[in-house]
């Protein structure tokens, strides 16, 4: 069978598919009452599930995973240059230390830095989401859904530089996005050096985004090839985030010739790296020698090390997957399908409905028309894609272990602001369609959560 009688049939099994859909009896599905009443449930098993994550993690008068900036905040009012230059993530602790010196508790300062930083980013979102036009109760279901799927991550409740990063990253890549045209970056001198200072201060946050610099400019190369990396735009905006960070490292660099990022490691003394506590970890998840939700302590490499003494550790991703390639792509396979599974968990069909962008036959009806509206907005859609899926590559190839969500929330946030755009070219039913298997797809999912805790 060639491609073109597969496309056929498939185009045919598509519009087999909308025109059963469109049959008196499936009417429930797309029905605007049906999308109510499964929206009130949406909304009850949310609002339960965000207030439990509030008072457990955001009230908790304990630590939250790698919760302790507060240890390194600083008093404002005898703050001095050393502090704030030596400080990791020193945007963070200084808003941090901002905040409390008026309130005067570390902890909550720290988390509501993350929270702040969440309410200004919703703002700004919802209000982009519903400016199109859209009917009353559409914009209600995609402001909900779009909180919905932020909120469900809980990383606005925990107090560490998480959020502050992922809410000065996104912008830079949204400016970008959207103004890039006609194979060529069309940002303006101020918009270059916006681009410039925000990425630098989100590197200066959280190190980590650095992943997701590389592997915005690498979609580029694969959509845009490699002419626009090299743009006057690119490199004033490269220029300007190398002066900025400079600027914020100005007394390490001076002194100590180096920069401080907020890295976590693991003290020289013990003999023991990140690296090995990763390997050794997705080395006993892949036998089952303990459970994938239990975690090893460096001291469990120390004691790993005495007992195995000829044992030799691989020395870093690559030379893992030289030597032990199987355990390697096992451990890629499984963190892709859990960020595949997080990826629908938290957006929903929101989620596969942007991978219709790639669907160009104008056997799928539908689909066609939503597609040649704009061109532009087809490139965007096809581009946070593969930026979505390259940053979960890239980050499970570096984790060894564990895929952890949080990385990508930018993506997600992306993701999901370009398929509320993509949606509104549907027609109306097929919309609804999207909220109602959305509602119901969620309270599923959190029935089956409850009932396993």
């Amino acid at each position: 069978m060639d491609v073109a009688t597969i496309v056929k049939k498939n185009g045919t099994m598509f519009d087999k598919m909308i025109k059963i859909l469109k049959h008196d009896r499936y009417k429930f599905l797309y029905s605007e009452h049906t999308s109510i009443f499964l929206f009130i449930g949406f909304v009850c098993f949310n609002l339960y599930y965000f207030s439990n994550n509030f008072f457990r993690t955001f009230l908790n008068k304990g630590s939250n995973g790698d919760e302790d900036y507060q240890n390194t905040l600083y008093s404002i009012s005898d703050i001095t240059h050393k502090k704030i230059f030596y400080t990791s993530s020193q945007p963070y602790i200084f808003i941090s230390s901002f905040i409390d010196y008026f309130i005067n508790i570390p902890k909550i300062s720290t988390r509501l830095v993350s929270l702040v930083a969440c309410l200004f980013l919703l703002q700004y979102f919802i209000k982009r989401i519903i400016s199109n036009k859209s009917t009353f109760l559409e914009k209600i279901y995609k402001s909900t859904l779009f909180i919905c799927a932020i909120m469900i991550t809980s990383q606005m409740f925990i107090g560490t530089s998480d959020f502050l990063a992922i809410v000065l990253i996104i912008p830079p890549f949204l400016i970008i996005i959207e103004n890039f045209e006609f194979g060529k970056i069309n940002l303006n001198l101020k918009q270059s050096i916006l681009v410039g200072v925000l990425f630098a201060i989100s590197v200066a946050t959280r190190p980590t985004v650095l992943v997701l610099i590389l592997a915005f400019y690498i979609t580029f190369f694969i959509m845009a090839g490699i002419k626009p990396l090299f743009s006057k735009e690119n490199l004033t905006a490269f220029v300007t985030g190398i002066i900025v960070l400079f600027m914020i490292n100005l007394l390490p660099i001076i002194e100590q010739h180096k920069i401080i990022l907020d890295l976590k490691e693991v003290p020289e003394a013990t003999g023991v790296n990140w690296f090995q506590r990763n390997y050794l970890m997705a080395k006993y998840w892949d036998v089952d020698k303990i459970p994938n939700t239990q975690w090893l302590s460096t001291q469990d490499v120390i004691d790993f090390k005495k007992e195995n003494p000829d044992f030799v550790f691989p020395k870093n991703q690559i030379d893992l997957l030289v030597k032990e390639p199987g355990l390697y792509f096992r451990q890629m396979t499984r963190m892709f399908i859990k960020a595949m599974y997080s990826s629908y968990r938290f957006m929903y069909l929101l989620f596969p409905l942007l991978f219709l962008s790639f669907l160009n036959h104008k056997k799928f009806n539908i689909v066609d028309q939503a597609n040649s509206a704009n061109e532009k907005s087809l490139f965007q859609n096809k581009f946070i894609i593969i930026f979505h899926l390259l940053s979960i590559v890239i980050f499970s190839f570096l984790a060894v272990k564990l895929f952890e969500f949080r990385w990508v929330i930018p993506t997600m946030i992306l993701y999901s602001f370009f398929s509320f755009n993509y949606l509104s070219r549907f027609p109306l039913k097929v919309r609804f369609l999207v909220y109602n298997l959305s509602f119901l797809t969620g309270i599923a999912m959190y029935i089956l959560f409850f009932i396993k805790t």
